[in-house]
């Protein structure tokens, strides 16, 4: 029960996080380093704020209605409910007129910046008058800023700061401190006197001096938000150019070093190893999951051709592709140190053909084969090499190819591994004439 309560409660978050997301999430789908793209992706979310926006303000007027129940008061909340919807669709149809046009979605902001604010003005002038809500009605406009400040954009806020500032004035002195009715028949000086004398010109300047201040706080925030914006977006360009001068690098490198491997690579031969590989496993008594990896690292260097040609689509560079070049590095990493593995066989072939080899090349070629499954697959491609005919050397029977196996890598190898393939050397030589 505990599980399934855990399960449900998972999965309802992960849905609310996705719908958040759909509708709300600034970076969703887009690539930040296309400025138009992350313009077309604000404007959207910020419609959908402004369409929950509306619907709270048709709220607002709603509880006034039940609260006044007067008709006009009604009307107006009555004729809301439909205009919001009418407004949230003009928005979609202006924003989605044309995605990657930049005039059109710069209207659109500048568009629905204005709407935002000049609607927070509207429920004010209807709200202010009720002591229930003037309170909330004036906060509106403050949260009317900060919806714009969403934009991240510093040169709207600054153009909007004068004409705001403006706004707030003329709402204080028409609606806050009711300066038609307290001006009638008076001059200039004596409103003044007034004015001053009934405490409202120093609320004017406290509010005056507070708007100023949090509009200063906002274009504070909305800059370093730009500044970071600004230096995240240079970085992920510097990173997509790195992940694409380094694929070129290493698609280079895998064809120069693995090219003449290549060539000579003998795919029948890859699966004997392989299978002899497998086969020593099972005398080691290796779990099921430890002989697959084993079997996918023995063949891994077939895999060639999915890292040879080493490109990268730089038209579209996310976290996908970012995936993608980790993956076919560590692929590449793999298949390199697979084909070591068959290189350092041809050298110990060779040597031990020439004579040359002795204790200082062996110490040499074996510090780089120290995990358990390269040292079976080794062991395994040995065996295959020296019973093989080869234009430096002759075939070697299965008894003259373990004795040379055992002088050579006594002091060498992991004792189990090498203990377990001469112990069981009839099943080797049974395998190996399978192959033939």
């Amino acid at each position: 029960m505990a599980d399934k309560a855990e399960q449900k409660q998972s999965f309802l978050k992960k849905t609310g996080k996705n719908i958040f997301a759909r509708f709300f999430g600034f970076e969703q789908g887009v690539d930040i380093t296309d400025d138009l793209a992350v313009l077309y992706r604000r404007n959207v979310v910020i419609k959908n704020i402004i369409f929950v926006t509306n619907l709270i303000y048709s709220l607002l007027l709603f509880i006034l209605s039940l609260s006044t129940s007067q008709r006009s008061d009604w009307a107006i909340t009555i004729i809301v409910f439909p205009l919001t919807f009418i407004i949230n669709r003009g928005l979609t149809a202006l924003i989605n007129i044309d995605n990657r046009d930049i005039t059109k979605q710069t209207v659109a902001m500048y568009i629905a910046s204005l709407y935002i604010y000049v609607s927070s003005i509207l429920v004010y002038a209807r709200l202010y008058q009720s002591d229930m809500f003037e309170t909330v009605a004036y906060v509106l406009l403050y949260y009317a800023i900060v919806l714009i400040s969403l934009y991240q954009d510093k040169k709207l806020l600054a153009h909007s700061f004068v004409y705001l500032f403006g706004l707030m004035t003329f709402i204080h002195l028409l609606w806050t401190y009711q300066v038609l009715n307290v001006s009638n028949n008076l001059t200039i000086p004596e409103f003044l006197i007034v004015f001053k004398d009934s405490g409202n010109l120093g609320d004017l300047i406290l509010r005056s001096l507070v708007f100023i201040l949090f509009y200063f706080t906002v274009y504070i925030i909305v800059s370093i938000g730009q500044y970071m914006q600004e230096e995240r977006k240079a970085e992920l360009i510097k990173r997509r150019q790195v992940q694409n001068d380094f694929g070129a690098i290493v698609g280079n490198l895998f064809n120069a070093v693995f090219i003449n491997a290549y060539v000579n690579l003998n795919e029948d031969f890859a699966i004997m190893t392989s299978k002899l590989s497998n086969r020593l496993a099972s005398f080691i008594n290796l779990s099921e999951p430890e002989t697959k990896n084993l079997n996918d690292f023995a063949l891994i260097h077939l895999k060639y051709d999915d890292v040879k040609d080493f490109k990268l689509d730089t038209k579209v560079i996310d976290d996908k592709v970012y995936e993608e070049l980790k993956a076919k590095t560590a692929l590449g990493i793999d298949i390199v140190k697979r084909m070591e593995i068959s290189q350092n066989v041809d050298v110990i072939s060779r040597s031990y053909a020439e004579s040359t080899l002795d204790d200082m090349k062996l110490k040499s070629i074996m510090s780089t084969v120290k995990d358990d499954n390269s040292q079976i697959i080794m062991l395994s491609e040995i065996y295959l090499t020296f019973r093989e005919s080869q234009s430096y050397k002759r075939p070697y029977t299965h008894s003259e190819t373990m004795s040379i196996i055992e002088n050579i890598f006594e002091h060498f190898y992991n004792p189990v591994i090498l203990d377990r393939f001469k112990k069981f050397s009839d099943e080797i030589e049974n395998e190996y004439n399978n192959f033939l």
